[in-house]
């Protein structure tokens, strides 16, 4: 899943991430969360096990949280089946989470 969200600044990505507690409690569907920021606002990208999985945790999680903080954009989504996955330094992933700009308690 690719989403490009259009306007969103730093902190209210962040304060979306923080509401929606998935670095503590992952959804269970999900695989790997990837995100940058753009010219235009950011994209993320997403390996669930299937649509559906990240269907109901939109629903579920993502637009209670976007409602109650009042941080509506303009959002495209589009799914796509996976190709590819390469990841040989995966497991130094961990380390280098608290360093990314917007890593937990940032």
């Amino acid at each position: 899943m690719t989403m490009n969200v259009t306007g969103i600044t730093h902190r209210e990505f962040r304060s979306i991430i923080d509401e929606m507690g998935v670095e503590l409690r992952p959804e269970p569907g999900i695989y790997q969360h990837i995100s940058h920021p753009t010219e235009t606002g950011y994209r993320i990208i997403e390996v669930w096990d299937s649509q559906e999985g990240f269907e109901r945790f939109l629903e579920n999680r993502m637009k209670p949280a976007i409602i109650k903080l009042q941080i509506n954009r303009e959002t495209t989504i589009v799914f796509q089946p996976l190709h590819n996955f390469f990841g040989p330094r995966i497991q130094e992933l961990p380390a280098l989470i608290p360093q990314l700009p917007a890593g937990p308690n940032t």
